[in-house]
């Protein structure tokens, strides 16, 4: 939903990142809507996903075609960051850190059981809501970076690479910012040596990343398979 949004500033004259977070949020919400309605899972998130890509498609034609700054939004465009851009994604970041930090337990048992959240009473219908909406927020602030089509690959893979480390939720939750940190701070370096996209030079880092992660974590599960079959032979 984010690019219907770009797509209304831009139609507007102003403000396509306020108002593709606007948005973002009501997108949020309409997918927990969907879900309520048993449109479940991957399938909210493709009607809602579509209806803001068409939509906006549809609106950027009408008033004008596409042009290098809609290009800007679909593939991102890191170097061309407003500092008021910035300043607005320090400011929804610490946001969107304080809620997290502030609801991590009830996110944390919202998650992997949701049944005893709804039995230890927990507003899960509320927190399920936020949580989506905090996520539509990250998908904005992400966009800047990499672009609304390659988003979620800066947010998932990241954390797919994280869970080959095996260090627990929390050092997870840590070692999946960093990650996504570096392959930025990587990505953005090679992009300016091979004169190529920013953000697809960083997603490319980021799959760098988890395909070692999957190579040694594989490795290691073959030195522990033999150890074992060795300790049972000596046995």
């Amino acid at each position: 939903m984010s690019f219907g949004g770009v797509a209304i500033g831009i139609a507007a004259g102003f403000l396509p990142i306020e108002m593709a977070i606007l948005v973002a949020v009501l997108g949020g919400i309409g997918i927990r809507f969907l879900q309520d309605r048993h449109v479940y899972g991957e399938l909210s998130l493709t009607v809602v996903q579509a209806a803001g890509l068409g939509g906006g498609v549809v609106l950027i034609s009408i008033v004008g075609g596409l042009n290098v700054d809609v290009l800007s939004f679909l593939f991102g465009q890191i170097l061309t960051v407003a500092w008021s851009d910035v300043a607005l994604i320090v400011v929804l970041l610490a946001v969107t850190i304080s809620v997290l930090a502030g609801l991590y337990k009830e996110f944390f048992l919202l998650t992997f059981d949701p049944e005893g959240a709804r039995v230890s009473g927990l507003p899960v219908r509320a927190l399920d809501t936020g949580f989506t909406i905090l996520t539509a927020i990250t998908v904005v602030l992400a966009m800047q970076v990499v672009g609304i089509l390659l988003v979620s690959a800066l947010l998932a893979v990241p954390a797919a690479t994280a869970l080959q480390l095996r260090i627990g939720l929390r050092g997870t939750l840590v070692a999946s910012v960093f990650i996504g940190m570096l392959s930025v701070a990587a990505g953005l370096v090679l992009a300016v040596f091979l004169n190529a996209a920013a953000g697809g030079m960083i997603v490319l880092v980021c799959l760098a990343a988890l395909f070692t992660s999957l190579a040694m974590a594989g490795r290691s599960k073959r030195v522990e398979s033999e150890r074992g079959s060795a300790g049972g032979g000596h046995a």
